[in-house]
């Protein structure tokens, strides 16, 4: 119960750590490419509810930091259609989420049916 008030105070102190050691990840990236995460990131929490879920935000810097290995100018990765390639990119996260559901309850409903429950 205590730990369950604390969480719901101050919020999951896991979740802050790892948000804090992603935008120093962005915070290490060009200009550019640190410009264009905050853009996409406002424009992602502002069109529908990413359920905390910071697995995207951690693929866009994964993406944004080797194309920036390779030397390619964000505008190269994103496209000019900016909002296209957040679409794009939220529906393929989903689109993950759901496969992973799908895998879930199949082993759930598969377990169950072995016992004959």
């Amino acid at each position: 119960m205590f730990d369950y008030i604390i969480k719901l105070v101050i919020g999951d102190v896991e979740e802050k750590r790892e948000y804090k050691q992603m935008m120093k990840r962005v915070d290490s990236l060009p200009k550019e490419y640190k410009f264009a995460f905050g853009k996409i990131q406002h424009y992602m929490y502002s069109i529908g509810p990413l359920n905390g879920d910071m697995i995207i935000f951690t693929d866009l810097v994964d993406l944004f930091e080797s194309s920036a290995a390779e030397g390619r100018q964000v505008l190269e990765v994103i496209g000019s259609d900016v909002g296209k390639f957040c679409d794009e990119f939220m529906q393929a996260s989903i689109t993950n989420t759901e496969t992973l559901r799908e895998k879930l309850n199949k082993e759930v409903a598969e377990k169950f049916n072995k016992e004959g429950r």
